[in-house]
């Protein structure tokens, strides 16, 4: 049998379903390693290796698509280089690095109720700080059988595959679904989570709850990086389990609590216009410059997911809607349905995701400039025209069909092909960075993937 990775709702097999970075390296998943290291170093050496379990889990991924001006990104942390667009070998380094990962867990038991338990996935992304790369580091007490506590670094969990979508090997697609995934890459939080479970006849429920903050995700703005900060993060999700069937249902509550710098000449540009004389251009201004505010902003996610599994057949779906308190947010609902079928070590499948804005894409209804002196006009016209471009940028509009199938080669390892074909619309490439100036036109897609997932 191949090694489990230390998490109480954490499965290897595609057919059992689950349940279920950082800027400042010093955060408090850090602090609290460093702390039961000073506590209790004589102890874990008395209590000796058969109280730490070490496992791992990685894949080595390479994709080809046949654009030429955009680039596939699977999640928005991800920014390819910029030869990508222009580089069509059929091997550039990005192909590469988009799903290609590596993952390590320890878990040292203290006592019989307590343990500590650390996670570091090494993956490609903007940020490089080793901080960003620490998704677990969590002291876990189990006070009675039925609750599980977890103080530290915990993965953040709203999803069906949240804590797991770094392990390509738990489930049968190359990876989760971009369009429901992509958008949102907060892998961690800095706080605290619990979990209650109950049986009722052949049912198990779960209610979970988790807080905290996180700094883990850097989103690329052009040829610079936000650094997103989010706090006051609660999340609460209900889970029900029984034979074939799981659902789960989750709410999440964010709030940004960093401003995106990169936006800054902009946003002094529509301050300055204040005070102007031109009563319709300060307006519109505002309401542009408010839209973009990102600091103390609010993200609201509501998420449904559900799966069958008779061990035969899989059948997974997610609904869900996120919605923020300014436009240049992400505000869409978004889904995604797979179906996989075994035989014997061969897995096929497919799976169809989608993406849709609340929002129609922000348009010019009359120039700031009309009837003003030249110069003046110019540079008025251009920076309404910058403003919309950039809330324009933060949309998301496209659909995804994939087909692939899955090679168990030992209960270690697995092979997986995969085609996906997708469809963007107008003005909403978020999730295909690349050399298109306004991103007004539609864009169809096709790529072809090949991953090796494994477990040790």
């Amino acid at each position: 049998m191949p090694p489990i990775l230390m998490h109480p709702t954490t499965r290897l097999d595609p057919f059992q379903r689950p349940t279920g970075s950082i800027d400042d390296p010093c955060g408090i998943g850090w602090r609290l390693l460093l702390l039961f290291v000073w506590l209790f170093p004589a102890s874990g050496l008395a209590m000796g290796f058969e109280n730490l379990q070490i496992n791992g889990f990685g894949t080595l991924g390479w994709i080809h698509d046949d654009n030429a001006t955009s680039a596939f990104v699977r999640d928005l942390n991800q920014r390819p280089k910029d030869s990508l667009p222009e580089d069509r070998s059929w091997f550039p380094n990005d192909s590469w690095l988009r799903d290609s990962r590596l993952g390590l867990q320890a878990n040292l038991r203290l006592s019989s109720d307590l343990s500590v338990m650390t996670q570091m996935v090494l993956r490609n992304q903007i940020t490089h700080n080793p901080g960003y790369h620490l998704d677990w580091a969590l002291l876990a007490w189990t006070p009675m059988p039925d609750l599980d506590l977890r103080f530290g670094r915990v993965g953040y969990d709203l999803f069906l595959v949240s804590e797991q979508r770094n392990m390509g090997y738990g489930y049968p697609w190359i990876r989760p679904p971009v369009e429901f995934y992509g958008w949102i890459p907060l892998y961690s939080l800095d706080g605290f989570d619990g979990s209650y479970a109950w049986r009722s006849n052949a049912a198990t429920w779960r209610f979970k709850v988790q807080g905290g903050r996180s700094i883990g995700i850097g989103v690329p703005m052009d040829e610079d990086l936000y650094r997103m900060t989010l706090d006051q993060a609660i999340t609460a999700t209900l889970t029900y389990e029984e034979g074939r069937w799981l659902f789960k249902a989750g709410h999440s509550h964010l709030r940004v609590a960093s401003e995106a710098k990169p936006l800054t000449p902009l946003f002094n540009a529509l301050d300055g216009l204040a005070g102007m004389g031109l009563p319709s251009v300060e307006a519109q201004a505002a309401d542009l410059r408010r839209n973009m505010t990102f600091d103390a902003s609010r993200i609201r996610l509501s998420t449904v997911g559900l799966v069958y599994d008779d061990k035969d057949w899989l059948v997974q779906a997610e609904l869900g809607t996120v919605s923020s308190s300014i436009e240049m947010n992400v505000n869409h609902d978004i889904a995604y349905a797979g179906v996989a079928k075994r035989w014997g070590d061969w897995t096929p499948y497919t799976l169809i995701s989608a993406i849709r804005p609340h929002h129609r894409a922000q348009s010019i209804s009359s120039n700031w400039g009309d009837g003003l002196p030249a110069n003046l006009e110019a540079a008025l016209n251009g920076l309404q025209q910058a403003s919309i471009l950039a809330i324009n940028s933060s949309r998301i509009h496209q659909e995804t069909m994939s087909l692939g199938v899955r090679y168990d080669l030992n209960p270690w390892a697995a092979l997986k092909w995969q085609w996906d074909g997708t469809h963007v619309h107008p003005n909403g490439y978020l999730l295909r960075p690349g050399t298109l100036l306004d991103g007004s036109q539609p864009l169809t897609v096709q790529a072809f993937s090949v991953s090796l997932d494994f477990v040790f």
